[in-house]
């Protein structure tokens, strides 16, 4: 016969398994590329933080579009020294620095430069 505390601890575990899986939600699969790490140039990721939504192998100073999804990037390599995010659609007005692990809330950077 087991003693009372080992039946005590199973019963605890048994609720604790319990109230973690019917209180976590499920995490989605990830709908971008597959992420590497570490990975390679500029990446951008959306507010689930495993799915990769940008790309972009060497800073170019272009003007191009944020991912709609991305809320977050991390220049992994390529010599990235300013990544400048705009809340335009053509980078103009005050640039703000994103290259600093930095995040933002969905869709409030439109454009951005990486230089």
């Amino acid at each position: 016969m087991r003693n009372p505390v080992s039946r005590i601890a199973a019963g605890l575990a048994a609720v604790l398994i319990t109230t973690l899986t019917a209180t976590l939600p499920a995490l989605p699969a990830a709908a971008g590329d597959p992420v590497k790490s570490p990975d390679e140039g500029l990446v951008l990721y959306s507010s689930y933080p495993t799915e990769v939504v940008g790309r972009q192998g060497k800073p170019d100073d272009v003007c191009r579009q944020v991912p709609t999804d991305a809320t977050w990037l991390l220049a992994w390599s390529g010599g990235f020294g300013s990544v400048s995010g705009y809340r335009t659609p053509d980078c103009s007005g005050q640039p703000s620095e994103l290259n600093n692990f930095h995040s933002w809330p969905k869709g409030h950077y439109l454009t951005y430069k990486a230089g």
